[in-house]
């Protein structure tokens, strides 16, 4: 069960978790702005570090290179310059060292003999950078580190005689740190690293040249300090940030160009602790201002809806009155407004009156009502009846007792047979009375404990419980057959009804009541197809007829896939001439495994099917394609004869469907014969007339199959437009021996040509039954004496076999 949570708090709630989000996401960005712009001032420290030292190099190596040319132009007159220079060199070396830091000194001639030398060794370092000078006559400059490091600078002189002599000398960085020192306020030290920046770790670097003790000691304790996993590529790169006795650091490395190594660096250290301290205090603003920001939105929230809210509290107790139709405490309640201005709330509260008071009126009405529904609902209108809602409800109740006690439930199931002719001869209106005569015969079979039921149209049930076998059960069927073998009355009309019965039963509380209504369903179909009037007792063996019907159907659109149908046409002639006047076209279906499946199985099966609205359009399209070979083979003036089913002859699309068949093919329209049978006749004689009319107004021709096998035959006949009739084998057969029978036809084809219609007899067997036909004047005749159905694949063969000049060859009498 979900716990409750009001909407007041759902809103606060809501709302503190958005402005949670905005102050913390505020918050965030600011603290990491802040960040950014620290770690941006850092990176601007170290560049403006390795600039200085660059600038500071540059300037100190200028001034030397100034001092040197101020030296040469002194002894510019002077007959023996160079020795003039070395004197003046040696008087002023003591100067130079202390105030130009100079440790070393050397004067070359330009034979590379030593004028002048401080030392009394030359470095390897010096001689090279000498020579490079001779060589390129400019100036070299060149850093050397060992355990200290100095600057080199190698510059050319122009003798006054046109020779040139270098001057050479090393001076050492104490100036160049003391002055990046004081433009940074940075402490320095020379640092060396023996491996490669990438791999080397910073904790491994050392120190070069002297340093004052106690800067020595904190440079060497800065080193130490450095984590473990700190490369010298960070430093030089991004530097770091170092925390040292209470004090923060900004530690980085400036790279030194050396002429014997690649791995010295000037290492610098910032003291940053009062930016430090200032950045964590400005960030602790950052937070309190958002909690400040946050708490008084809150406030003013909830100051702002405080009303809302305890009118939205005090409206929402209100409401569930309303489900507990308390209406007069609902009033007692209302909410008057105090305030100056109406909102939406008060709209709310207003409308919410208003329901209650129509729901108070509209309960008033349903209470009134409530009985006259349930009516309604359990009890059909027309026989008073319960319905099919009652028979659920009871079959349930009825199967859930046999969990407590032994019996059976038995379900019949049943309608009227052929009940569809009476409200289309009669109308619905007798159809109506004679569904309430039929209902209270079957009511006086059944016990009080039972239940008699209309599920609609003509179907009706009885339930039966408490019974201990099928015995009682088949009692029942059998009083209610009974009961409609003596005629109902409506007014001055007699009709003489049966019925089919379907049983189901079942002595178990699990049993599912639409699979017990399906059983009966089933059951009730298995005897109307035995010929009805009669009941059947539901087995598993009916189930599985049924699924095996969904298989056929399956199968035969398969089948018209694969084209598994064909014609067999069988030959129509004129009695009197012999003439061939066109063929039948009977479906066939070649199964690949069941082999030939007879039309007379499938066709009942498939013909209240959709598909059997394609299977005929396939037939239609296949006579149109053999009256165009009727065409080709020389065969201009046969028709063909095509049966409908009533699905597809009700179908809009017949007609459009027909003259665009005639468009394409260009084929007379009266050589496609279109069969009806008297079942699809009867089941709307208003539409079927129309129809009719209209194929027959486009020059189709309209034949009536199985004629004298209906009940009402003759009193259709009459108004149906038709070409032909065709009587039934059933009375071509009983002709020659029943004189009833032969009666039957006589007056058949005599009405039937009053009527200006040809007749067809079908079935024909025998010479005698064609004599007896030729003298009763019937027009046509088909059957096996006739000919049999030629497989279509064959038919052409057979023409030329037994059609001569249009005259069908078949045996005489005596043949």
């Amino acid at each position: 069960m979900k716990r409750f949570l009001s909407l007041p708090k759902k809103v606060v709630l809501l709302l503190l978790v958005l402005l949670l989000a905005l102050s913390a996401a505020m918050s965030t960005l600011w603290l990491q702005k802040t960040n950014e712009d620290f770690l941006l001032a850092q990176k601007e420290i170290r560049q403006q570090n390795q600039g200085q030292f660059l600038l500071l190099n540059q300037m100190f190596r200028n001034r030397i290179e100034s001092w040197v040319e101020l030296l040469v132009q002194l002894h510019q007159n002077e007959p023996n310059q160079i020795s003039a220079l070395a004197k003046t060199l040696e008087s002023k070396y003591d100067f130079l060292q202390f105030n130009l830091q100079v440790e070393g000194l050397w004067l070359f001639e330009s034979d590379g003999t030593l004028a002048f030398k401080s030392q009394d060794d030359t470095p390897p370092h010096i001689l090279s950078d000498v020579k490079k000078a001779f060589d390129q006559q400019s100036s070299i400059k060149s850093t050397y580190c060992d355990n200290t490091c100095t600057e080199v600078m190698s510059i050319p002189i122009l003798e006054n005689n046109g020779s040139m002599s270098v001057f050479s000398l090393s001076i050492g960085l104490i100036d160049t740190l003391a002055f990046l020192n004081q433009s940074t306020q940075a402490t320095l030290a020379v640092v060396h690293s023996p491996a490669r920046a990438e791999i080397y770790k910073a904790k491994n670097l050392y120190i070069r040249g002297p340093l004052a003790k106690r800067q020595h000691e904190f440079v060497s304790h800065l080193i130490e300090s450095f984590p473990d996993d700190l490369t010298l590529n960070t430093l030089l790169l991004e530097g770091t940030q170092l925390d040292v006795d209470q004090q923060t650091y900004f530690v980085a490395l400036i790279p030194m160009t050396t002429a014997n190594s690649d791995s010295d660096y000037v290492l610098s250290a910032h003291d940053i602790t009062p930016i430090i301290l200032a950045h964590r205090s400005y960030q602790k603003r950052i937070i309190i201002t958002a909690a400040a920001v946050f708490v008084g939105a809150l406030l003013l929230f909830y100051i702002m809806t405080n009303s809302i809210r305890k009118r939205l509290v005090l409206l929402a107790s209100r409401l569930p009155l309303l489900a507990q139709r308390d209406y007069s405490q609902f009033a007692q309640q209302n909410q008057v407004a105090k305030h100056y201005f109406r909102d939406e709330l008060d709209t709310l509260n207003d409308s919410a009156q208003e329901l209650a008071d129509r729901l108070a009126l509209l309960d008033q009405e349903v209470l009134t009502k409530t009985s006259e529904l349930e009516r309604m609902a359990m009890y059909d209108h027309l026989t008073q009846l319960p319905n099919r809602n009652m028979l659920l409800l009871r079959l349930k109740q009825a199967v859930a007792k046999l969990q407590r006690r032994k019996g059976l439930v038995v379900l019949l199931l049943f309608d009227l047979d052929d009940f569809k002719k009476v409200n289309d001869s009669h109308g619905h209106s007798v159809g109506d009375d004679l569904l309430s005569e039929a209902a209270v015969r079957f009511q006086s079979v059944v016990r009080t404990s039972d239940l008699a039921c209309r599920l609609g149209g003509d179907e009706f049930a009885i339930m039966l419980e408490d019974i201990d076998s099928i015995d009682g059960a088949i009692k029942v069927a059998d009083k209610l057959l009974e009961r409609f073998r003596s005629p109902i009355n409506v007014g001055r009309l007699r009709f003489y009804v049966s019925t089919s019965i379907g049983l189901a039963f079942t002595e178990s509380s699990e049993t599912d009541v639409a699979e017990l209504i399906r059983c009966s369903d089933i059951a009730m179909y298995q005897a109307k197809s035995l010929g009805g009037n009669s009941y059947q007792i539901f087995d598993e063996s009916m189930s599985q007829r049924a699924i095996d019907k969904v298989a056929l159907e399956d199968e035969a659109r398969g089948a018209l896939v694969n084209d598994n149908f064909s014609f067999a046409l069988q030959p129509q002639i004129e009695l009197d001439t012999g003439k061939l006047v066109g063929f039948e076209a009977l479906l066939r279906w070649e199964h690949p495994e069941r082999g030939f499946v007879s039309p007379g199985y499938f066709i009942p099966i498939l013909e209240s099917t959709e598909f059997m609205l394609t299977l005929g359009y396939w037939c239609i399209e296949s006579a149109f394609k053999l009256l165009k070979k009727f065409n080709t083979y020389g065969y201009p003036n046969l028709k063909i004869a095509i049966n409908l089913a009533g699905i597809q002859f009700l179908d809009p699309d017949l007609i459009p469907y027909l003259e665009e068949k005639i468009k394409d093919t260009k084929l007379k329209p009266e050589l496609l014969e279109l069969e009806l049978t008297e079942r699809t006749l009867v089941s709307d004689v208003e539409k079927t007339t129309a129809i009719m009319q209209q194929l027959i107004d486009k020059g189709f021709i309209i034949s009536i199959d199985d004629f004298g096998t209906g009940y009402s035959s003759l009193s259709y006949l009459k108004r149906m437009p038709a070409h032909y009739i065709k009587i039934d084998q059933a009375f071509i057969d009983g002709m020659v021996n029943n004189d009833a029978d032969k009666q039957i036809v006589n007056s058949t084809v005599a009405m039937v040509q009053n009527l200006n219609m040809q007749v067809i007899a079908e079935g024909i067997e025998q010479q005698i039954q064609v004599d007896m036909l030729k003298d009763i004047g019937c027009d046509m005749a088909q059957g096996y004496f006739i000919a049999r159905p030629i497989p279509e694949a064959i038919l052409f063969d057979e023409l030329e076999k037994y059609c001569s000049d249009g005259i069908w060859q078949y045996p005489k009498p005596g043949n």
